[in-house]
């Protein structure tokens, strides 16, 4: 209902705390995934943070889904975004021993 009604405000914390506090590590990286392209750079970074605590607190996530967003990311316009991605990129792969 957050997505559709398009409530930036809630959606700039939905992936954090859907990132620690939801038990399906799938629908945690799908809402994190479609929320990385929204029009709100609070929103697109938050969202890379959501994946990266999906990783840490969940274990899993889909390297052929959640890599290739967090490489567009590298190249978002918002410099915020671009550097959550790195930061998302390392622990990812730390995490996730890629």
């Amino acid at each position: 209902d957050v997505i559709m009604a398009d409530d930036v405000e809630r959606l700039r914390t939905l992936p954090i705390d859907l990132g620690f506090n939801h038990e399906n590590w799938r629908f945690i990286q799908q809402i994190c995934v479609r929320l990385s392209e929204h029009r709100d750079p609070w929103v697109r970074s938050n969202s890379l943070l959501g994946l990266s605590y999906a990783a840490r607190f969940r274990g899993k996530i889909e390297k052929n889904i959640v890599k290739p967003v967090l490489l567009r990311a590298l190249k978002d316009a918002d410099p915020r975004v671009a550097a959550v991605a790195q930061d998302a990129i390392e622990d990812i792969n730390n995490l996730m021993n890629w």
